[in-house]
């Protein structure tokens, strides 16, 4: 009997020592099936008390009076650590009073937007009508009241546009442009625009204050027929000695002498009318070769009908000027045999594009010209076809962030002309990647989705750096792509300080600006944000380096890119150092309006 009772307890003893052991093992996450990485468990819900809510009004600025039917979201900009659900926008519609209550939210940070029909789009406490507003910071079952907003009218320029005589000139497209920043430089791009009806009348709408270029464009004339996918002229050449030439606000043809119109909020600039001249012309020939392969011929329709498809090919002529948007040129097609016509340009420094039409895949060849009072005959564009990119993903280092399913993306390297990125390319299994039939021009380099602290940390091809200087493509060949992910990306936080009154300031907009020259014209390593309601400020996945943080009170978008524009604020900026997996908290004091820049 004792020794079965002895047998006994050595065999539970030895039972429970194993399950003692296992309860000792660290539980592993679940591997994920993309890159073999742990998934980290879903938070639990989060608690009712915990769920916050906001309210406000929406008012017209210029009456006073409360706007009902408004449009108020939420989108989060930073989920408060913990929380259950995935980053969640959030809606309501005003009231007949003006007012509006959302509940229900998640704590986090958010950027409250409102629209209305007639009145520009607004956030939540801007500093200016056009500029950001402030993010708002919801803790833990907070209830923020007086979240007001006061919406500006929507701006309004329209006239007439007459010829020389006079007369309302129909067909005339009219648009309207400003000057924005792109790597530095200075570039007008289209803001918006209209066409004149044939009592020489136009309108546009939806103007935000701001400095802004008006240009006429005559679109009326009759460059010709179109057929079987290019211009033909009905009876032979068209050779105009006269057209009427774009023309700037107040009257002038060439942009330099070019005035901007201050639109100031909710402004009706009534009566702007332009009278369009004309100027002597000339004409530009030439053929397109175009070797790139055609596409499969379809199916046969019913009745016999189908067959090949031929890829359309249309030209267009771009003035050669940094300062013109795309779009400001002349467009044409392509003959079956490979001719084309420009019946009526006028003297200047032209890019000639000749583009394929064909979908996704694109293919295009561009050739500089100078036209002067002669005609222009006798030039050859040639159209290759594409080149391969192909590459491979992989993390560098140990994560417990999920590791998604990879897509890259190629993005025009800068303003101006383009055929149109590809179609994004989706990772396979091992994280290899392929784009096929890519134009040869120079493309910025995307990775997505990067959940939790993954970033991206380096892409090259061969010795090239592809994340500070691009992927380029225009010498041909292809390119082969090592991309790395990183694991830990570094984030800043900070706080600015409004040096007149001691203050946190508010609205206040941060500007990530790298030291090493040779990043300084990449998008990817500049980071900017807005300061919340308490002054303070987020700036994630940052890429380690050196850097210099500025805080200013009001700041054109885009003009940090330009060197001459810092100069005087230089050493205004705060210097930070960032390293992978080491967060970085720092002080800024704000540059005033107008001070030094």
């Amino acid at each position: 009997m004792c020794n079965w009772r002895s047998n006994t307890r050595r065999l539970a003893v030895l039972l429970v020592i194993p399950l003692a052991l296992i309860a000792q093992i660290p539980k592993q996450a679940a591997r994920n099936p993309n890159g073999g990485n742990p998934t980290v468990a879903p938070a639990p819900p989060t608690p009712p008390g915990d769920l916050c809510t906001i309210e406000g009004q929406v008012f017209d600025v210029s009456t006073g009076q409360p706007l009902r039917k408004a449009s108020v979201s939420l989108n989060p900009m930073r989920m408060s650590p913990g929380m259950a659900a995935a980053p969640h926008s959030y809606g309501a519609t005003t009231d007949a009073a003006g007012k509006f209550t959302v509940s229900g939210m998640e704590p986090g940070q958010y950027r409250v937007n409102v629209s209305h029909t007639g009145f520009l789009n607004g956030q939540y406490n801007p500093r200016r009508p056009d500029g950001p507003g402030t993010p708002i910071e919801l803790a833990r079952g907070q209830k923020m009241t007086g979240v007001d907003f006061h919406l500006t009218p929507h701006g309004v320029i329209a006239g007439h546009m007459l010829d020389e005589d006079g007369d309302p000139l129909q067909g005339v497209q009219i648009q309207l442009m400003r000057m924005t920043y792109n790597r530095g430089r200075k570039q007008l791009q289209q803001y918006n625009g209209s066409n004149s009806n044939d009592l020489g009348e136009y309108r546009i709408s939806g103007i935000q204050p701001g400095k802004y270029y008006l240009c006429a464009t005559y679109r009326g004339r009759a460059n010709g027929i179109m057929m079987d996918g290019g211009f033909s002229v009905a009876s032979g050449s068209l050779q105009q000695q006269e057209d009427y030439a774009p023309t700037f606000y107040p009257g002038v043809t060439d942009f330099a002498a070019a005035v901007p119109m201050d639109m100031k909020p909710g402004q009706q600039l009534q009566g702007i009318n332009l009278k369009l001249t004309k100027i002597h012309t000339v004409s530009v020939k030439g053929m397109v070769i175009n070797t790139t392969a055609p596409p499969a011929p379809p199916e046969q329709l019913p009745g016999g009908r189908g067959g090949p498809m031929r890829i359309n090919v249309n030209l267009q002529l771009e003035p050669r000027n940094s300062l013109n948007p795309q779009g400001m040129g002349q467009g044409t097609g392509v003959r079956p045999d490979g001719t084309f016509e420009f019946p009526s340009i006028a003297p200047g420094s032209y890019n000639l594009i000749a583009m394929t039409n064909n979908g996704n895949l694109r293919h295009a060849a561009v050739l500089p010209i100078d036209v002067g009072n002669a005609n222009v005959e006798g030039l050859t564009l040639t159209i290759n076809p594409g080149v391969t990119v192909s590459g491979h993903i992989r993390v560098d280092g140990e994560t417990t962030d999920p590791i998604p399913g990879f897509q890259v993306r190629l993005s025009p390297w800068a303003q101006g002309f383009n055929v149109g990125p590809p179609q994004p390319a989706k990772a396979d299994a091992s994280n290899s990647f392929s784009f096929d039939d890519v134009n040869p021009e120079q493309f910025e380099v995307n990775v997505s989705p990067l959940p939790g602290a993954l970033y991206l940390k380096s892409i090259r091809a061969g010795n090239a750096d592809v994340l500070a200087n691009g992927l380029d493509l225009t010498a041909g060949g292809g390119a082969s792509l090592d991309v790395v992910i990183g694991v830990n990306a570094p984030q800043i936080t900070g706080t600015v300080q409004d040096p007149a009154t001691q203050q946190p300031a508010v609205s206040v907009t941060v500007v990530l600006i790298p030291q090493e020259k040779e990043r300084r014209e990449t998008s990817l390593y500049y980071r900017t944000s807005t300061t919340d309601q308490n002054g303070s400020f987020t700036l994630g996945r940052v890429n380690p380096g050196e850097y210099k943080i500025y805080a200013w009170e009001q700041v054109e978008n885009g003009v940090w890119f330009d060197p001459d524009f810092l100069k005087p604020v230089e050493s205004k900026g705060s210097p930070v150092s960032v390293r992978e997996g080491s967060p970085v908290t720092v002080q800024v004091t704000m540059i005033p309006a107008g001070s030094g820049n």
